[in-house]
């Protein structure tokens, strides 16, 4: 039998695949595409929905990012809150960090993963690279999300 990961997405791949201008757009379409045809099912953290609907008003629209935030909160993907405990381990990760640049958000979706037993994750952002975290289709191809 064939199981399916779970896949995290960061705010920055929300933001590409919702901005033409943004310089990963078509690579972010392309992950897209073949996470739909693998039928993975997607998480993200509260503070990378919250980032992702940010920068999309600052950099398209605000009506455009409230769609956005309407089409998430409408759909089966699921949101991680951030309490306490993760807060603690994100911060036990910034910690670690070398670079003065590392966002926050980065080292919460780190925990996620950690908790959650994860090694990939969507997005285009270095850092993970750093954190021994795989970028799918930038790291490696998108379609090796499933195991047995």
């Amino acid at each position: 039998m064939v199981k399916t990961k779970k896949l995290l997405v960061d705010a920055d791949a929300f933001v590409a695949l919702h901005d033409k201008n943004d310089p990963n757009f078509k690579l972010a379409l392309k992950i897209s595409q073949s996470i739909v045809n693998q039928k993975i099912p997607l998480i993200t953290s509260d503070p990378a929905f919250g980032e992702a609907i940010t920068v999309m008003s600052q950099n398209t629209s605000l009506k455009l990012a409230i769609e956005f935030a309407e089409d998430i909160l409408a759909s089966p993907i699921e949101i991680v809150e951030v309490d306490s405990g993760l807060r603690r381990e994100a911060l036990e990760i910034f910690k670690k960090q070398k670079s003065k640049n590392t966002r926050f958000t980065d080292c919460v979706n780190i925990a996620i993963l950690e908790n959650v037993g994860l090694k990939e994750i969507f997005s285009f952002d270095a850092d993970y690279k750093k954190n021994g975290i795989l970028r799918i289709g930038v790291d490696t191809s998108a379609d090796f999300l499933k195991v047995d």
